[in-house]
């Protein structure tokens, strides 16, 4: 399969939709339809910057993966790091490359601007991308903690 790297674009939604429906089930989570809906526009909104998403696309232009990031300063450097949120590939299109192609592509675009590094999670027991995750990136040891702050929006 040959793979295209491309910025996500208006005619894609379907398509993205379709795969982040599939994203949300893979991690059992229910989405509401505004949060998507604000996903999307702020994927699309060229004025903000730290948003951004790539697709993969098969040889007939369909969207079989994307990758959602956000771009932000850090304190200890100039230059901004990129935290690589949300990476989904269609479970028909999977082992053939389109995840890696992804996140070298986030890879090349950081180098391209000056990024200080890529950075994402994932679930400890997501051991099939955790195999991908291990050849391209190292693990760190930092560990993540999290406040729940309920009915923030």
């Amino acid at each position: 399969m040959t793979i295209t790297i491309r910025d996500l674009k208006a005619g894609d939604e379907a398509d993205w939709r379709d795969l982040w429906h599939g994203y949300c089930e893979f991690y059992q989570t229910e989405m509401p339809d505004d949060i998507t809906d604000t996903t999307w526009q702020r994927l699309l909104d060229a004025k903000d910057s730290t948003m951004f998403c790539l697709v993969a696309c098969d040889e007939n232009g369909t969207v079989a993966g994307f990758v959602n990031c956000v771009l932000h300063p850090i304190t200890w450097s100039k230059n901004p790091v990129c935290f690589l949120e949300d990476l989904f590939v269609d479970p028909e299109t999977r082992n053939k490359g389109t995840g890696q192609a992804l996140i070298s592509a986030v890879k090349d675009r950081g180098l391209d601007e000056g990024w200080l590094k890529v950075y994402w999670r994932t679930r400890r027991d997501n051991a099939i991308a955790r195999t991908v995750y291990e050849k391209m990136a190292d693990m760190t040891d930092w560990v993540i903690y999290e406040v729940p702050l309920e009915d923030v929006e």
